[in-house]
């Protein structure tokens, strides 16, 4: 007859990790108790007996911040290679595991799990894993510091990074370039090494993952909410001609506008067509850009989309080509993700033609 699973209560910061561990285990018809034995000064040690009389020992980590440079510290610890010898199984507890720190866990063969709902175990011949709840502790402040549309300065450096990924950085010469406080560059800088996407060495900051990044940044981009004003358009012109009429708009006139998303990528990597064109235009030049270009506001059946934008982080690293005002290639790909098929097919391109290289 199977056993009552326990788990010995004390009142400890580490109450909480030690039920949930209970909890996972308890589903599984091959368990037939887990008993906490001590803790440690990282977390605790449970005993995992199997019916059929089996026993594994765990080492729980109890973490706060489960992000991928903490983990490979863990991993390195002279107490979990001790463990690891001693054919304990390691099993890291956090509030929330990301995707990148699951696999950090994976490629070296340790568990986790979280109090959000996520876990994956793997122990001889068990393996139980259960994904996709949501992060009930999400950081907001840590991610939009980082990636979010809104945080003007982050943006900014991110942007001056990945412009060219094997340039390695002094925080310093970074910060004067870009008139921004050495604070600032640093906390990008931590993100970034938190996440295993980048290093700091004598040399500089220097990228070693520049596709994470821009996933990452590219689906925080699709969440936020931006504050830049976005006007649907249509113009009885083809999409050529009236792309053309930009280049004369800003020779008579002055006034600069700038070819993102698909009609944009389409300048770096020719290999979709496109039925939309996009456009961003500076909030000052807004009026006087109507005013010329022809196209008219629309409720449905845009062929047109302007975003008028309030900020020159976005349009950072702009570039001309062929006479045209293009957008970086790192707001394209941005902009590109956001649409599904065509746009995730070019932004794949720029991605390893123009940011990866």
């Amino acid at each position: 007859m199977k056993g009552v699973i326990t788990v010995k209560v004390i009142k400890d910061i580490y109450y909480k990790e030690k039920e949930r561990l209970v909890e996972n285990f308890i589903k599984l018809p091959v368990i037939e108790s887990c008993n906490w034995l001590s803790d440690t000064d990282s977390g605790f040690i449970s005993k995992l007996m199997f019916t059929d009389k089996s026993f594994v020992n765990i080492q729980a980590v109890v973490m706060q911040r489960a992000y991928p440079s903490a983990i490979e510290q863990i991993v390195k610890n002279e107490l979990i290679q001790n463990s690891i010898k001693d054919e304990y199984y390691v099993i890291i507890i956090a509030p929330y595991v990301s995707n990148e720190s699951a696999r950090k866990c994976e490629e070296n063969n340790i568990g986790y799990m979280d109090m959000s709902g996520n876990y994956r175990i793997h122990i001889k011949l068990l393996f139980v894993s259960e994904q996709g709840h949501q992060n009930q502790y999400i950081q907001k402040r840590k991610i939009k510091s980082v990636f979010d549309i809104k945080s003007k300065v982050s943006s900014l450096i991110l942007r001056e990074i990945m412009k060219d990924v094997s340039y390695q950085w002094k925080l310093s010469k970074l910060s004067e370039k870009l008139q921004c406080s050495i604070g600032q560059v640093s906390k990008v800088k931590n993100y970034l090494c938190e996440n295993l996407w980048a290093d700091l060495s004598d040399k500089g900051l220097r990228i070693v993952e520049p596709e994470s990044i821009m996933r990452a940044w590219s689906k925080c981009y699709s969440d936020s909410e931006t504050d830049n004003e976005v006007i649907e358009c249509y113009t009885l012109n083809s999409l050529s001609i009236f792309e053309n009429s930009l280049k004369e708009i800003k020779s008579k006139y002055g006034i600069k506008s700038y070819l993102t998303g698909i009609s944009g990528g389409v300048r770096y990597a020719p290999v979709v067509r496109y039925n939309k064109v996009h456009i961003m235009v500076r909030e000052e030049d807004k009026s006087l850009f109507f005013k010329y270009a022809e196209c008219k506001q629309v409720d449905s059946g845009a062929n047109i989309q302007i975003m008028v934008v309030k900020s020159n982080e976005l349009l950072h690293d702009t570039r001309n080509i062929n006479g045209y005002q293009i957008a970086s290639p790192v707001q394209i790909y941005l902009d590109c993700m956001k649409y599904k098929g065509r746009g995730e097919e070019i932004a794949e391109k720029i991605l390893i033609k123009e940011i990866v290289r």
